[in-house]
């Protein structure tokens, strides 16, 4: 019982062909009292030439009518056709069992990457090897060497400032995407200023537009995640970014903050900075945050923004797909095999009046 339990049907409908034939059939027999042609005169009927007189007809509908079928022959007959009518519609539902579970797929995500690229990010508020470092080399550095460590998982980096623009699409060329990385300069293409609002819609809109394109609409658990690296300095406010990172939110997407930069004035630069100095918004970050229901992280050193960067790519990790696969053994060709040995038999069986006459 345990084997037949075990048995599965790729298209099961082929088994309503088993009574859909077998039930006419026995109606017939049933109706007419007589035997159903045996199998064997519907076999020879394609490998010999058969002539009929034209009242043979009338003939054998008169010998019906005075011959006598016996029980035993009209249900033989029957039962022969629905047996090999059964194996045929079996073989033709695809039965199969289950093998071994296949591997489980890997975990993988799509990130966008909302690189802030004003000139606040020239500031240097980071000690690397006892030597001050611009805001913008340390998260470069960081992004470079976490990109390796996402074998398998798409990414995408956006560069903004006052304007917006994608730096590389959603990819898998992690070369392409560590030598794009390593051309941004603070400044140089986006403006002096932070459009945070800007940047998440732009983002947003460049997602809906490849959705759109694919034709694909993925479930709210399959979209990706945005992840904003920026100290929040000189923000433009033509549009409240809590206010834009609850759009994005209401778009089933989350979006997570990682501030760039000291949190106090104690981390300025004195001696070698023109600019007017300001630590990283917090205050604003974990508000953008909140709205977008992601999390707040403070990259005060290389090590914690490692650390940042490697929590968020360990809690959006998704499956590739949610239920167990199992390798599938095909048993079509028994009930197959079956039905062609069985006509085969019946064929061979009624050549053998023949062969004992000659």
């Amino acid at each position: 019982m345990n084997i037949l339990a075990d048995i599965h049907f790729a298209s099961p409908v082929w088994l309503l062909a088993i009574a859909a034939i077998g039930l006419p059939l026995l109606y017939i027999v049933r109706k007419t009292g007589q035997a159903l042609p045996s199998l064997a005169q519907w076999l020879n009927s394609f490998t010999h030439e058969v002539y009929r007189h034209p009242l043979a007809a009338s003939l054998v509908k008169k010998s019906r009518t005075t011959e006598r079928v016996s029980s035993l022959k009209k249900y033989f007959s029957l039962l022969s056709y629905i047996l090999i009518i059964t194996l045929l519609s079996i073989s033709l539902a695809q039965p199969y069992q289950l093998g071994k579970k296949l591997p489980e797929p890997p975990q993988h995500h799509d990130i966008v990457f909302l690189v802030d690229t004003s000139v606040s990010m020239i500031l240097r508020d980071y000690l690397v090897n006892g030597q001050r470092t611009e805001r913008i080399t340390v998260m470069k550095n960081v992004l470079a060497h976490f990109i390796d460590q996402l074998k398998g998982n798409r990414i995408q980096l956006i560069a903004y400032s006052e304007q917006a623009y994608t730096l590389v699409p959603l990819t898998t060329d992690y070369s392409l995407l560590k030598f794009q990385l390593q051309r941004l300069d603070a400044a140089s293409l986006t403006g002096r200023s932070s459009d945070l609002s800007n940047a998440m819609l732009y983002a947003l809109q460049n997602y809906t537009l490849t959705t759109n394109q694919t034709g694909i609409n993925p479930a709210d658990d399959n979209k990706p995640v945005f992840v904003m690296l920026t100290d929040a300095n000189r923000p433009i406010r033509n549009i409240d970014p809590v206010i834009a990172a609850e759009y994005v939110a209401l778009q089933g997407i989350r979006l997570h903050t990682i501030a760039i930069g000291a949190g106090s004035y104690a981390a300025e630069d004195k001696e070698h900075s023109s600019l007017i100095y300001h630590p990283a918004r917090f205050d604003l970050l974990k508000k953008i945050a909140s709205a977008a229901q992601g999390r707040f992280f403070w990259a005060k050193d290389r090590a914690s923004l490692g650390n940042a960067l490697r929590t968020i790519n360990e809690g959006e990790k998704r499956r590739g797909q949610s239920e167990p696969k199992f390798i599938q053994r095909p048993l079509y060709f028994w009930p197959l095999a079956a039905a062609m040995i069985g006509l085969l038999l019946i064929y061979l069986i009624s050549l053998l009046p023949r062969l004992t006459r000659s």
